[in-house]
Parts: structure tokens; C-alpha cells; sequence
């Protein structure tokens, strides 16, 4: 933690902060995105910086404070504990609880006014109110900054995320000669991940609303490495942008609870049966075709105004078992021919006649609007693709559940298809099922609103299977 400096000193500093360079304000143009206090307020409470409990002895950092969304509230929360504890609210009392970084010298300033707005509310003094918002707040680079290891009790915020190419070539330059090389080069979150859980003591709890894809991208492989073994998921809740942001922006947020537990001491290694992942065995998974409109190209049961040389069986993700399909009739017009060529409607007198009654709405897709033929589907619907044997999977599942289908059945884009090599499904298909899918897949693949787990190509081809 900074030492208190005078305040003449502090004034000086404050007014060096202002200039902000172009690098900082194109990062902050990029990720400057604030999260909502209903949120903020979901994160401390799990992560137990409470009212209700004394943070008398506790050290918050936030290492992205923005405009001051979770030091606001948490100097809030902390007031409060400390007045039911009867501490006293003093500089002594209150100066070492919170860190915050901000790298945007403005932004850092509103947060500061907005700390002593609060703590005047509050009841705290001015000279006190205005001490804690000098020091709480760091008009600094968090990546850059001089941390102590295994200082505080509690982390929490809402760390910038963009690709690393996306950041702006002089901060890039900085981060790739002062940060570990295990740490840069995908994700400008990563670092931020890693610097904060250094800087937690033992038992320690973070909570993040962040990207989820440290998860299972390669770039994050070191960094999984070194933390899974020695870190405690609480839970991991992904939210749509619109609940989690101030903003209209276009992302996937998770909200991680974590807990940093003890390093675990490294003993002989146990042999232990080699297993391998389901891609490095050489399996194929591809998810069901994107239609465009699902009703245009996906007949009922009792209908049957299409040519039936076209169509083909259709599956969705509620009619996949657990080892077992219950087909419910449905088919899917194969607008491709063996080909791998568009189907011209005007040679089939039924299809032409339905496509038109749905032309409205298909002229309204973007593939369209791209330049593609109005009628044709988003991916390629081509029987051939799919008559080999093949293990389906719902894309989202309560508990993931498996079942082999040898018929051809075309599966819609919320089912994934495993292809074996040599067409053999039956031996993979033994180890995914009764609900070994599930176990596999736990620590993978993250769950998301309702504790639904996503089954996504890329968390199967990371399933790891026993020779």
C-alpha cells in the first residue's frame, strides 16, 4: 500500500494526474465500461465485505476503479461496520481498508469526489472524508504498480477487458517488459486476474465480474496452471451486458467468486492412467446448422408442403435423452444438394411456394443483406454431412446428458454432434454416459443463468477421456 504523503505534495500530484496521455484515453475509449450498483452491491456481499461484518482489520483493493462504483459502496459498507463495532471513524481507523487504481486521471477524480460526498453523507468529517479519498484512490497503472503480495483480505471490480492487440502500442510496450510473459499476449484481464490474486492473503476472496474465457482459451494455460489447484470457485454466474453494464456494449460477463486457498505443498507425482482429450483423440465435434429462421425451414409433423426428397429429420435440443432420442417429426429442408450446391427453388414447386410465404421475413437477415440468395439457410444444410453415427449433446443443459443417433437425423445449432474416427461411437459414448458427461465437463465448462452448463464445442473437445 502507498504511504500518506503531505498535502502539498498530494496536490502537486493530483494535478499531474490530469494530463491524460492519448494511450490512456484510447484504452479507456475501448474498455471504459462501469457496472451497474445493483451488481457492485451482488459481488461485495459474496465476497462478505458486509455491514454485518467488522472490517475493522479488513483491506479491500480494486484494481480498475473507473468513476468509483465498487469503492463507493464498499466506503459505504465499511463506515457502517465500523460503527457497529463502535470504532471510531478516523483517519487511524479508516485510511488503510481500501486501494483503488484508476489509470484515467479524471475518472480518478470523480471517484474521489464521489468517496467524499458519500463519507460526508456518512457522517465522517471533511478532513477525513477528504484524506480517504486522496489515499483509497491511486491515479496510477495497476499492472505497473509496486504490489505487496499477500496484503489484502478482499478484491473486487470490474477489470478492463480487450484483446491484447487491441491495446494501444506504447501501454503494450510497458505491459510486455514489466509483466510476465505467462500472463500477456490474449487478454488485458488476464494480468489483472493474476496481479490481484498475488496480492490477496490466504483465504482471501476476490469477486470480478469479468470474461469467462481464462476458462478454456490457450492464452490463460499458464495462468490455469498456476491458480485452479490453489483457488476455492465459490460460483461463476455469466449475465447479459444489459444487466451488468451502465452501457450498451457487446459482451458475454461472468460474475467469479473465488477464494485464494492455501499453496498446496508439491508431493511425488502419482502415476496415474493416461487420458487424453476427446480432440486429441482425433474426434470431430461440428454443432447443428443456423437456419435463419427456423419456421420457414422446419416443418411439423403434419405438415407437408414441401417435396419429401428434400427433407430430412430434424432434432432439437428437448428431444436429446439421456441415451436416447425422442424424435417428435419434425424435418429440415436440405437446401444443398450432395453437392454442396444451393438448391434452386424454382425446380420443386411446393418448396418455392412455401419460401415464398415466409420472404418477408427471410429478406430481413443479415445473410441476405450480406449478398447471399434470399432463401438460402446461414450454414449449409447438406444431408451427407450427417448420416454418419454420431454422439448429440444439448449446447445448454441442466445436467448434460448424451445419446447416440445412427439415422442420419439432422441436428438444429443448440445440439452438438461428436464424430468418432472409424465411425466408432460406442466406445467414447461409454464414458460420457449416466451422467459421466457431467463430471467430465465440471471445471470446464462454466454454468450460466438458471445453473445451466454450457456444452459448447470447445469445452468437449476438453474433455478428457481414460484409455
Amino acid at each position: 500500500m502507498p504511504e500518506t504523503t503531505s498535502a502539498g505534495s498530494t496536490r502537486a500530484r493530483t494535478t499531474r494526474r490530469h494530463k491524460v496521455s492519448a494511450e490512456v484515453k484510447e484504452l479507456h475509449r475501448r474498455c471504459g465500461v462501469y457496472t451497474k450498483v445493483e451488481v457492485v452491491c451482488r459481488i461485495l456481499d459474496a465476497i462478505d465485505w458486509r455491514e454485518d461484518v467488522n472490517l475493522s482489520q479488513a483491506c479491500l483493493l480494486e484494481p480498475a476503479a473507473g468513476d468509483g462504483a465498487f469503492v463507493v459502496e464498499a466506503a459505504r459498507r465499511l463506515v457502517a461496520s465500523l460503527r457497529r463495532c463502535r470504532i471510531k471513524l478516523t483517519t487511524k481507523t479508516l485510511l488503510r481498508r481500501i486501494v483503488a487504481y484508476e489509470l484515467h486521471a479524471s475518472e480518478a477524480e470523480t471517484a474521489r469526489q464521489r468517496i467524499i460526498d458519500t463519507l460526508l453523507e456518512a457522517g465522517v468529517n471533511r478532513r477525513t472524508a477528504n484524506a480517504c479519498a486522496q489515499a483509497w484512490i491511486i491515479t496510477g497503472d495497476f499492472l505497473l504498480a509496486k504490489l505487496s503480495l499477500n496484503r489484502f483480505t478482499h478484491a473486487a471490480g470490474n477489470p478492463p477487458y480487450v484483446r491484447w492487440s487491441k491495446v494501444p502500442s506504447a501501454l503494450r510496450a510497458k505491459y510486455e517488459s514489466s509483466l510476465s510473459k505467462e500472463m500477456i499476449g490474449g487478454d488485458l484481464f488476464l494480468p489483472f486476474l493474476d496481479r490481484a490474486l498475488d496480492a490477496l492473503i490466504t483465504n482471501g476472496r476476490c469477486g470480478f465480474i469479468c470474461s469467462d474465457r481464462w476458462r478454456f482459451m490457450a492464452f490463460a494455460e499458464r495462468f490455469r496452471e498456476k491458480w485452479l489447484s490453489n483457488l476455492r470457485i465459490v460460483s461463476e454466474t455469466t449475465l447479459s451486458a444489459a444487466e451488468a453494464f451502465t452501457q450498451d456494449v457487446d459482451s458475454y460477463p461472468t460474475i467469479m467468486i473465488v477464494v485464494k486457498q492455501p499453496l498446496l505443498k508439491k508431493s511425488r507425482p502419482i502415476k496415474k492412467r493416461k487420458q487424453q482429450t476427446i480432440g486429441e483423440l482425433g474426434y470431430i465435434v461440428k454443432v447443428g446448422p443456423a437456419l435463419g429462421h427456423t419456421p420457414a425451414f422446419v416443418l411439423e409433423h403434419d405438415e407437408d408442403d414441401v417435396e419429401p426428397e428434400l427433407l430430412r429429420p430434424w432434432v432439437d435440443g428437448s428431444e436429446v435423452q439421456e441415451g436416447a432420442i425422442k424424435w417428435s417429426g419434425r424435418r429440415v429442408i436440405a437446401m444443398y444438394g450432395t453437392d454442396g450446391k444451393l438448391i434452386d427453388p424454382k425446380r420443386f414447386p411446393k418448396l418455392k411456394a412455401r419460401l415464398e410465404r415466409f420472404k418477408k421475413q427471410l429478406k430481413k437477415r443479415s445473410v441476405v443483406k450480406a449478398g447471399a440468395d434470399w432463401y438460402t439457410t446461414i450454414d449449409r444444410v447438406v444431408s451427407t454431412d450427417w448420416k454418419r453415427p454420431k454422439i448429440l449433446i444439448p449446447e445448454l443443459a441442466k445436467v448434460p446428458r448424451a445419446a447416440i443417433d445412427r439415422t442420419g437425423k439432422i441436428p438444429s445449432h443448440g445440439v452438438y454432434a461428436i464424430f468418432a474416427p472409424n465411425d466408432d461411437v460406442d466406445s467414447l459414448y461409454e464414458k460420457l454416459r449416466d451422467g459421466k458427461l457431467a463430471r467430465a465437463l465440471n471445471g470446464i465448462s462454466p454454468k450460466v443463468k438458471g445453473a445451466y452448463v454450457r456444452c459448447y464445442r470447445r469445452f468437449l473437445l476438453m474433455v478428457r477421456v481414460p484409455h
